[in-house]
């Protein structure tokens, strides 16, 4: 039996000295690996502490676990997409108080002009090259990351978030050219 074999058995056991071992030997690896992706200390603690709280509470299941480097990862991996899809939610909640704030003044705005202002923002969508059109859809309307894009439209994350940076950049300028103020301000919360 192999180290990381006995280290399974006593923590099925619920041993909290392998729990230890286990927190110490694997601890700078699951942080390092989520902060590379969060770049957020407090994030990539918080996916080190819920993956070990995950350990913890799933002892039963370590019998089936080959290979706990893999498993651990996997673990970080789902705790991280988690909270992408958070700030997803979180953002697409935000737009949308920020868009009804905006409208909400009917002397301002009537829906009438909002649905014109929405057709031409889906017109000026429109003339962005392909990949562009295809990501910035994909980001706004459906709320995705940049690594879930990346992995939907099978192309690199960095070539994603170019791809966003050069349609946003695009969009906020022809709608200040085309005097769409109510839509360069919903673009800048992008």
């Amino acid at each position: 039996m192999n180290d990381e074999q006995k280290l399974i058995k006593n923590l099925i056991k619920g041993d909290s000295f392998a729990f230890d071992e286990l927190y110490k030997q694997y601890y700078n690896q699951i942080y390092s690996f989520s902060f590379r992706y969060l770049q957020n200390k407090q994030d990539a603690e918080g996916v080190v502490q819920e993956v070990f709280i995950k350990v913890w509470n799933s002892q039963d299941k370590l019998k089936e676990i080959n290979n706990m480097n893999a498993w651990l990862f996997t673990i970080t991996f789902n705790q991280i997409k988690m909270i992408f899809r958070n700030m997803a939610i979180e953002r697409r909640k935000m737009e949308t108080v920020a868009i009804s704030s905006i409208f909400e003044d009917h002397s301002a705005i009537s829906e009438i002009e909002f649905n014109d202002l929405m057709e031409k923002a889906e017109d000026i969508i429109e003339r962005l090259p392909s990949r562009q059109k295809s990501v910035i859809k994909l980001s706004i309307k459906e709320g995705l990351t940049s690594i879930e894009i990346s992995k939907q439209l099978g192309i690199n994350k960095r070539t994603v978030e170019n791809h966003l940076s050069s349609a946003r950049a695009f969009l906020k300028k022809v709608f200040k050219e085309e005097n769409l103020i109510p839509l360069v301000i919903y673009w800048l919360l992008l």
